[in-house]
């Protein structure tokens, strides 16, 4: 009697597995699918890739179409420093002619913990992540919930549960568009998305330290660990922080804006790592043309930063740091 019990329930899970492998491939969210095409892109031309860019959704306003390298942003909406590490000891070895890996860093990026997010609520970032590459090292110590997830329910969003799944089999075109980019001007949105963005992601701060108390300590680890291997291997190593729109910054704490800064020109003094610091960079931060929301570049915007960035990053010896106001460059 036992033993027909547990042969139902070994079929029964064998089953169950089968049905989630099956939904993966052909209704993989569309987080997942993102990532899975970033992996295998880079895969195809992993002997060509000269410069990888991660970070946070903050990270696409650098754009590669206006780069002198050619690259690939992996940048991803809620990934987290964690995250990155994980990505780039997958990815590190695999490319052969890298030269360089910009790191985004946002004001929260000490302190934002997917898996933190997970208890409870499964973060999106990171279940992409371990859907989409063949490992099964988990990202950090006990985020098993999105492991788990990651692997067996990507066709299944993290914030709407089955909603996507249920649109794509109605037909709700919804969530089976790509992400169409933003550039329509609207102020008041604009201002609007300033003191809700600012509270959203400071409070970011607040639900990591309640998870992980030594959070702060182990990203910025990470982050001394990043540069010193990416050193190791004549790869350059640059943070930089793109510009935000001038009311995000007002009404974010400046207290945490201090403590980063004050953390990325720590890193950079001891690993020799590089940080570029836009945030406040008046020509674009005091003018609402160039975002979509607060502290999101619009597609106009991300095409002046990236230009910007990358002649002053590719001519740092020569140029008058003076002529940039409010650009704050660690080194």
């Amino acid at each position: 009697m036992g033993n027909k019990i547990l042969i139902k329930t070994v079929i029964y899970l064998l089953v169950i597995f089968g049905i989630c492998q099956v939904l993966n491939i052909v209704f993989p969210s569309k987080a997942i699918v993102v990532q899975r095409k970033w992996v295998t892109d880079i895969m195809a031309e992993k002997d060509t890739l000269q410069s990888l860019t991660f970070g946070r959704s903050h990270g696409f306003a650098l754009h590669y179409d206006h780069w002198d390298y050619k690259g690939q942003n992996l940048s991803l909406g809620g990934e987290d420093i964690a995250s990155i590490n994980y990505s780039l000891n997958y990815f590190l070895p695999k490319l052969t002619n890298l030269k360089e890996v910009l790191i985004c860093i946002s004001y929260s990026s000490l302190y934002f913990d997917n898996e933190a997010l997970s208890n409870g609520n499964l973060n999106d970032a990171r279940k992409a992540i371990y859907a989409s590459i063949p490992s099964y090292k988990l990202v950090s110590p006990k985020d098993y919930n999105n492991m788990f997830f990651g692997k067996m329910f990507a066709f299944m969003h993290a914030d709407y549960g089955f909603e996507e799944f249920k649109n794509l089999v109605q037909g709700n075109k919804e969530f089976t568009k790509g992400d169409e980019k933003k550039t329509a001007l609207d102020s008041l949105h604009i201002l609007e998305s300033a003191s809700v963005q600012a509270y959203d992601h400071s409070k970011d701060k607040t639900i990591a330290l309640e998870y992980n108390p030594h959070i702060r300590d182990e990203y910025v680890n990470y982050l001394k660990q990043i540069a010193s291997v990416l050193k190791s291997k004549n790869i350059a190593c640059v943070f930089f922080t793109p510009p935000y729109y001038k009311e995000y910054t007002r009404l974010y704490p400046q207290a945490d804006i201090k403590e980063t800064e004050k953390f990325m020109q720590q890193i950079c003094k001891e690993t020799g790592a590089e940080y570029y610091n836009f945030s406040t960079y008046k020509p674009i931060a005091n003018d609402i043309k160039w975002f979509y929301n607060a502290d999101h570049l619009n597609e106009q915007g991300g095409e002046s930063f990236t230009k910007l960035f990358n002649k002053i990053l590719r001519n740092k010896a020569t140029i008058k740091m003076s002529e940039y106001p409010d650009l704050r460059v660690a080194r």
